[in-house]
């Protein structure tokens, strides 16, 4: 891409911003990681993927995991089944006063995800032997995960199954011919778009979302070569603390602050 070889300071600060993120944990797989049993790992991937709506991922982990302290391991999806009282009152005590649209559907979805899992089971066997784009179909039948032709928390959930340790779960699959890993739209990286200036440069404003789409994979690609997954769950952390304090965008917004006034 012609805007990535006008700017290589940018490209070269924004790729050891992912490289200094590639071991960092998801948090939704560290919490998944509580559990024993990689039925239970998988399980509770899809459900913190499910919640990834409308709410900040340091939150979003702490809801995670007072689910997972409440309803630990396999109460996901064995009988009797949490009831949605017991579920809103966990995650409106680990969330405080945030106000949260998808609150009121997380029984929902909790329960959706354990029919699921009922349904699936063994999930290690589904998750190995299913080709990538039959296990985002398969995904869809689970409430909020979405049912358009494309998915963005189904792809999020396959990175976090299949990214190795501890991006993700890094669960083994069988060589299917064809079959194409699909990399998740980093929704941050819009920011980052902005950011930098690209975004006017390329009419990103004018852009369709198959194209926005594709633009995300080719700076993913460009970031991370090897596998571009790391730039997304990299930009996943756009906002947050870097080991020097600042946020990668706040560290941005600065050079930019000073190359002007240069």
């Amino acid at each position: 891409m012609q805007w990535e070889k006008e700017h290589p300071d940018v490209m070269k600060e924004t790729a050891e911003f992912v490289r200094s993120f590639e071991s960092v944990p998801d948090p939704i797989v560290a919490v998944a990681e509580q559990a024993k049993d990689p039925e239970a790992k998988i399980a509770w991937v899809l459900l913190g993927s499910c919640l990834s709506q409308e709410i900040p991922l340091p939150l979003l982990q702490k809801v995670l995991q007072a689910l997972y302290q409440k309803f630990p391991a396999e109460r996901l999806w064995t009988f009797p089944l949490p009831t949605e009282a017991e579920i809103i009152e966990t995650v409106r005590s680990a969330k405080k006063t945030f106000a949260w649209p998808v609150e009121e559907s997380v029984p929902g979805i909790f329960w959706s995800v354990g029919n699921f899992v009922r349904r699936r089971t063994p999930l290690t066997g589904w998750a190995s032997s299913t080709e990538y784009k039959g296990i985002l179909r398969d995904l869809g039948e689970i409430f909020f995960m979405g049912k358009s032709a494309y998915r963005p928390k189904a792809i999020w959930a396959t990175s976090r199954l299949f990214s190795p340790a501890p991006r993700g779960l890094g669960l083994a699959r069988q060589n299917i011919p064809g079959d194409i890993i699909p990399v998740p739209f980093a929704f941050e990286l819009r920011s980052w778009i902005g950011l930098v200036g690209m975004g006017k440069d390329i009419g990103y404003a004018n852009m369709d979302e198959p194209r926005k789409r594709k633009l995300n994979l080719s700076i993913c690609k460009a970031l991370s070569p090897k596998d571009p997954r790391v730039a997304a769950h990299a930009f996943q952390f756009f906002e947050e603390p870097m080991p020097s304090g600042e946020s990668f965008s706040r560290h941005l917004r600065d050079l930019f602050i000073q190359e002007n006034y240069r």
